[in-house]
Parts: C-alpha cells; sequence; structure tokens
C-alpha cells in the first residue's frame, strides 16, 4: 500500500534532511564566489607609492618678481615618473612634484588615477619656462603636451600659476647640481 507523507525529504527541502549536508554546501559556494571575485582583480589593491627625495625650489615669477619657495618631491626614476601624483588626495599648500629627466625633449603628461587638479608648468634645461597646462582636470587621460622641449616639469596645486602671475619669462631655480 502506498502512503503519502506531508514531509518531503532531503533531494526538495533544504531545511529537511540533513543540514550539515546543506551548511557545507552554501558555505563552498560563498567561499568559492569570493576566492573567484578576488582572482585577477589588480585595480583593487592598494598601489604602494616610489620613495621621493624632497627638496626646496624656486620659482622667479618673472624677471622683475621676487623668487617663490615651492617644496617638492622629485620624481627622477623611471618608477617615480610612471606613480608621480597618483592616488594623491590632498596636496598642501606650497608642495608640488618636480620631475626629472636626462634630457631636453617634448614631454606628454596625463592625468590618470591623478585626484586633484594640477597645473603643469614646462621648463628647459636652462630653467626657462616653456609653457603651462592650467587646472588639468582629474582623471583625464587627454595629453597634456609641452609646447617644446622640456628637461622639468614641475606639477603644482591647480591654480596656483594664476594665483601667483606666472609670466612667460618665469625661471626656475634649482639647488641640484648637475641639473
Amino acid at each position: 500500500m502506498w502512503r503519502q507523507s506531508a514531509k518531503w525529504g532531503w533531494p526538495f527541502w533544504p531545511w529537511s534532511g540533513n543540514h550539515v549536508l546543506w551548511l557545507c554546501v552554501i558555505v563552498g559556494g560563498c567561499l568559492f564566489s569570493v576566492i573567484a571575485a578576488s582572482v585577477g582583480d589588480q585595480d583593487a589593491r592598494p598601489v604602494k607609492a616610489p620613495d621621493f627625495a624632497v627638496i626646496e625650489i624656486e620659482v622667479q615669477p618673472g624677471k622683475e618678481r621676487a623668487p617663490l619657495s615651492f617644496t617638492v618631491k622629485l620624481a627622477e626614476t623611471e618608477a617615480q615618473r610612471r606613480h608621480g601624483l597618483m592616488f594623491t588626495p590632498y596636496l598642501p599648500k606650497q608642495q608640488g612634484m618636480l620631475f626629472v629627466f636626462e634630457t631636453d625633449a617634448p614631454r606628454q603628461f596625463w592625468m590618470k588615477n591623478t585626484q586633484i587638479p594640477l597645473d603643469i608648468l614646462f621648463f628647459a634645461s636652462d630653467g626657462r619656462l616653456v609653457n603651462i597646462v592650467h587646472s588639468a582636470v582629474p582623471f583625464s587621460l587627454t595629453a597634456r603636451n609641452s609646447a617644446g622641449p622640456a628637461r622639468y616639469v614641475l606639477e603644482l596645486n591647480g591654480g596656483i600659476a594664476h594665483k601667483i602671475n606666472i609670466q612667460p619669462d618665469a625661471q626656475l631655480v634649482l639647488p641640484l647640481e648637475g641639473h
């Protein structure tokens, strides 16, 4: 004789039968999901900034004006130049970054992963201002080019070049020997 049970067995309802087996399946699935989601997720890992030397430099905004002092991080190696000011949420007043290259050449910068607007000042090896990019937009991949060969690139807070009234005859004054 056939009898109908009011209670369904194991394969049909998770709350009936072996609870431990279902718990293992659920926990295993969650672990698999977490592992699968984290594999290859390189962008989510924090980026460690390279070590930068810090120096004082001066910018003479115009021939007839007194120089202004800035504390800058030096980007002299390829790794330092590649990282630059990326992931920097705040740049204190009168601070910036100076990119130092071996020779004068056309330079190109962009704002990938840069969280703050920057003024980008291009200088030739003799310290003469080549051109300025005013308040480059954060996170932009638009190329910001020098108008001619440059050896030094100074990044400052966006708007500072206007504020201190940088003139076309501005000069970069470096304390570095050989630069």
